[in-house]
């Protein structure tokens, strides 16, 4: 009987050929997978501190090989039904053709994917993650256009599309063989028809059951290599982009809040956190807090600065030979400068967001959030317009990013500027106006008035199109260090607008300083940059990966704050610290964050997953595992109960931004 004759037979054996084909293609696919999972590992492998032991490999592997085969199950599910269905009523040539376009389309998403899932790796040192639905809410033309620009989008385009053709047509030369081989009579027996049937039935249903979502929470589990590193790329890319959606899904939602305290216990930790208000029946009354008084000079103009992508790495003494941040550190060694410092978000809505409503950043982003709408009493600029300042917003960039603009009138400020305002045709840029015309607008718009002004630049981003060879920037001076020696000159461009950054905000504290009568400011980044392209040690320190700085400058306000030998802290502590510098002695605010410069709090910064001290550092994902500022363990540091702090800390600001003010009844 001829191939063609045995399509349209009942009893033909054509049912097991086109499965044999079915399971090449399920088999291609799950290679694919663990293939791209070393070709990560190997791209990325510098990232490791220590080389992990044999048992951490086998355990990414074996867990990462169940998501493999689920995702590659699904990717084959349209081709199995056809499967299914053929052994009961013959298809044809059909058959044949749906797997060809499966098959085109299966490749063709994992290309898009696996180049995706690279270039997010390296800016954000992870897989796909929560972190992704930031690029949502924000300035998507302004995302293209630095694409386009950092990246050889074209050439990827064209790589990515010979690879899925190449591979397109190895595997339909492979399918075409499996559709036409010889099967042994055998399988064409009621019985086993039937058995087989039963077989593709299961196997589908137990794949769609986990991608679904029936065991998403199981996906834990992929943090069980022991090794920091390889837990990232246990999953592989689906499966970590569809993780990312279930916890964004979980956290917009009441089962968030179990995401920090599995007990969901709102009460029982304002009691921890705020002993002194167990029967507060709101969690705002666990928040109040009494001014001290300030026995030095009021500040006429407090100035909060934040800059784009300034980690604190470059100020540390071992890189100050490569002279990136030279203004900056020589205003912390004039002022008040406090080395453990952690950012609240890895983003800079996050960060900013945390600044603007003094909430812990707890996954839910506040510039959306109705609850948060309505205002909130721990919100910086009605608290600074009660001590008569005006409170101001600028922003380097456009106000429709992240409707920064709506949402910061929504939390009282009342003049509000963005880059469009500051340099007509500013749009060409795609992140908003170099750093230098954002300062001079601020001084251009600051006069006798007392004024509190949050100020965020942009410079330092990509796709880094400052002209650095106009503004003074000498890159022989950084390849003088030898630290400097090995950059290439695309490295060399991008921490040349690092140094430009610096340049500017150490240009607008002295002229600011000249024009004005008592400023004092407090200079930090929003986030980490994931641009240390030196290291002084074999690896980046954990320190180095997550520390933003904090500089406070004020000589004339300063000068009778009695300062700590040991300062920590995080984006929270800024504005108390600086209500208690500006506010009467007896001034009641409210603040889930502390005044840096009072000794009798704990110092430790809450932050973008981590806890960090004055001489300690640790991930609350792994809080056994902690970090001197240089990198050494330490084995003397309560990780565990600090990590508790973190999520009950981050477990109330979610309280705060998604149910509000009234805590659960007893």
């Amino acid at each position: 009987m001829t191939i063609a004759a045995e399509r349209t037979d009942p009893r033909s054996p054509d049912p097991f050929r086109q499965l044999l084909a079915d399971m090449i293609l399920w088999l291609a696919i799950v290679v694919l997978f663990l293939a791209f999972r070393v070709v990560l590992f190997l791209i990325f492998r510098s990232e490791m501190t220590e080389q992990p032991s044999s048992h951490a490999f086998f355990r990414c592997f074996e867990t990462g090989l169940k998501s493999d085969t689920t995702a590659a199950t699904w990717a084959l599910l349209p081709s199995l039904a056809l499967t299914l269905v053929g052994f009961f009523k013959p298809i044809g040539v059909w058959h044949q053709r749906i797997r060809r376009v499966t098959l085109v389309v299966a490749l063709s998403l994992c290309a898009i994917i696996f180049i995706a899932d690279v270039g997010y790796f390296a800016e954000y040192d992870n897989q796909f993650d929560h972190w992704i639905f930031g690029l949502i809410y924000d300035d998507r033309a302004a995302i293209l256009a630095t694409i386009w620009k950092s990246h050889h989008v074209v050439l990827l385009i064209v790589v990515g599309a010979i690879g899925v053709a190449a591979s397109a047509w190895l595997l339909s030369k492979l399918c075409q063989k499996a559709e036409t081989a010889d099967v042994p009579v055998s399988v064409g027996t009621k019985t086993a028809r039937v058995i087989i049937v039963i077989v593709i039935a299961v196997w589908a249903f137990v794949g769609a059951r986990v991608w679904l979502g029936e065991n998403l929470a199981g996906l834990k589990n992929a943090e069980s290599t022991g090794d920091v590193f390889l837990n990232k790329i246990v999953l592989n890319p689906f499966f970590a982009l569809r993780y990312a959606i279930w916890q964004e899904h979980t956290m917009q939602k009441s089962a968030g809040l179990r995401i920090f305290l599995p007990d969901a216990n709102v009460r029982a930790a304002a009691t921890a956190l705020f002993p002194n208000s167990q029967n507060a029946a709101t969690l705002d009354e666990c928040l109040k807090r009494i001014a001290p008084g300030n026995s030095g000079q009021r500040p006429t103009h407090i100035f909060i600065v934040v800059m784009e992508s300034y980690d604190a790495w470059a100020m540390q003494p071992e890189y100050a030979g490569l002279h990136l941040t030279d203004r900056l550190s020589a205003l912390g060694d004039k002022g008040v400068c406090a080395r453990a410092f952690i950012s609240s978000g890895i983003s800079t809505i996050e960060s900013l967001g945390v600044m603007i409503t003094g909430l812990p950043f707890a996954r839910a982003f506040v510039n959306f959030q109705s609850v948060v709408r309505k205002g909130l009493p721990t919100a910086a600029a009605p608290i600074f317009k009660q001590l008569g300042y005006k409170p101001r917003f600028f922003y380097g960039g456009f106000l429709s990013w992240q409707r920064i603009g709506e949402f910061c009138r929504e939390q009282g400020f009342e003049d509000v500027y963005g880059g469009d305002q500051m340099v007509p045709h500013a749009r060409p840029k795609e992140w908003g106006v170099d750093d230098e015309h954002l300062f001079q607008f601020v001084l251009e718009h600051t006069g006798p008035e007392p004024t509190f002004n949050l100020i965020m630049s942009t410079s330092y981003h990509p796709p880094y199109s400052v002209d650095l060879n106009t503004k003074g920037f000498d890159p022989d001076r950084v390849k003088s260090d030898s630290l400097g020696a090995k950059l290439s000159p695309e490295q060399l461009r991008v921490l040349g607008h690092l140094w430009y950054s610096d340049k500017c905000v150490g240009d607008f504290v002295s002229e600011a300083e000249h024009k004005l009568e008592r400023p004092i400011f407090a200079i930090t980044g929003d986030h980490y940059s994931r641009k240390q392209y030196v290291s002084a040690r074999p690896t980046h320190t954990l320190y180095e990966s997550l520390a933003v700085p904090l500089v406070i400058h004020g000589p004339k306000v300063l000068e009778n704050v009695r300062r700590p030998t040991a300062m920590a802290g995080s984006h929270l502590d800024i504005v108390p610290t600086f209500i208690d510098l500006a506010a009467p002695a007896g001034f009641e605010y409210h603040a889930f964050g502390r005044d840096l410069f009072d000794q009798s709090q704990q110092q430790a910064g809450y932050g973008c997953n981590a806890v960090m001290g004055p001489d300690f550092i640790l991930k609350i994902n792994d809080p056994a595992r902690v970090q001197d500022l240089h990198g050494q363990q330490r084995s003397d540091v309560d990780g565990e109960a600090l990590a508790l702090h973190y999520r009950q800390l981050h477990a109330l600001g979610w309280w705060r931004a998604m149910k509000g003010n009234q805590l659960p009844a007893r």
